[in-house]
């Protein structure tokens, strides 16, 4: 993949790359990555980070959609971190006072 980005003179970080592959083989199943793949996604947000933003942004508003933030595309979109992998949690420090 990222040999044929390079001929364009695209670099492509590969913890891109890594998450695509995640949500390709998430399901157990190899799913393709595409426009028909991500319609049946139903998170509205995750779906217009993908290729055609306006026509899926028109059927999440005409429809009323609605998106709770559980995928890693829609959390990034309102600036929030992901809740998996390192921010699946939080970490607490007691400090003793002296």
């Amino acid at each position: 993949m990222q040999d044929v980005f390079k001929v364009y003179g695209i670099i492509v970080d590969p913890r891109h790359l890594l998450l695509i592959a995640d949500y390709m083989t998430f399901s157990g199943k190899y799913e393709p990555f595409s426009r028909k793949t991500i319609e049946d996604n139903a998170s509205p947000l995750q779906q217009m980070s993908f290729e055609s933003s306006v026509n899926f942004l028109k059927i999440a508003v005409t429809r009323g959609k609605r998106d709770d933030l559980v995928s890693p595309s829609s959390r990034l979109m309102v600036g929030q971190p992901f809740i998996g992998g390192t921010g699946m949690f939080s970490l607490l420090h007691k400090l003793s006072v002296s």
